[in-house]
């Protein structure tokens, strides 16, 4: 749930997370379709808390959790419900973005969760008390650190990381991308892109997908099994008579 890449291609997206989690957290599920308020859902499941990090719908709207907001916070348990709940429940609406207007935050722990939905790309940050919305720009690939997990110089440095890598490559395919999650600054495994801290803090594994038009491929590379899934499946159009123009202001209050 800590470091997450997006970049767009000619005919579409891939978004992908490298999930860093304590030890005892455990081998998460593969992914796979869970039927949730008649809503067919694709993820990974955590194990302990029954959650995901990672969730794409059949449309193809698509997000990604990470830990912690703006700074690190000072964790204040007991929490009311795990935050990899947040997920699997707003996107058992039918526009995840606008299911948090209604959506209670309180009591849940500091979280980014980055979402595609229906051509727009937002960073959304709840930071304990607030939500603050983000539009970022679809054309240019972006990468996220956690920032309970890496400072403000290892961000940095990851950053100049991935920037330098972009100029390595032309029309990224979802090889590519993995390869970069997977093999970027291996011998770093404080803040490389596959981390082992002596805290028992280490990348347990690699999730991806990739949408195409309309079809998706969601790639889980396994880090402690040394195994990896793929899920694949078309894309439903979206049949709708009208878009009703969601009010960003009044979800992030």
């Amino acid at each position: 749930m800590c470091t997450v890449t997006y970049i767009p291609t000619k005919t579409g997206v891939i978004l992908t997370s490298n999930r860093d989690e304590h030890i005892s957290r455990g081998i998460a599920l593969y992914p796979a379709f869970y039927l949730s308020n008649k809503k067919n859902l694709a993820y990974p499941k955590d194990r302990k808390a029954g959650g995901t990090w990672f969730i794409s719908n059949e449309y193809g709207d698509t997000g990604v959790l990470l830990n912690g907001a703006f700074e690190k916070h000072i964790p204040k348990p007991p929490y009311r419900k795990s935050r990899g709940l947040v997920l699997p429940e707003i996107f058992q609406s039918d526009s995840p973005f606008a299911a948090f207007e209604h959506y209670n935050l309180s009591g849940i722990e500091n979280f980014t969760i980055i979402l595609w939905e229906q051509d727009l790309l937002r960073e959304i940050k709840w930071d304990g008390e607030k939500l603050k919305v983000k539009q970022q720009d679809t054309r240019q690939a972006h990468i996220w650190s956690s920032v309970t997990l890496y400072d403000q110089d290892m961000i940095t440095e990851r950053h100049s990381w991935f920037n330098n890598w972009l100029t390595t490559v032309t029309e990224i395919t979802q090889a590519d991308i993995l390869n970069f999650h997977s093999s970027t600054q291996t011998t770093n495994k404080e803040y490389g892109l596959l981390i082992s801290r002596e805290n028992q803090i280490s990348t347990s594994s690699i999730t991806s997908l990739c949408i195409q038009q309309q079809h998706a491929e969601f790639h889980h590379m396994d880090i402690i099994q040394n195994t990896a899934s793929t899920l694949q499946y078309e894309l439903k159009q979206i049949q709708i008579a009208y878009i009703q123009k969601i009010d960003e202001a009044a979800i992030a209050k």
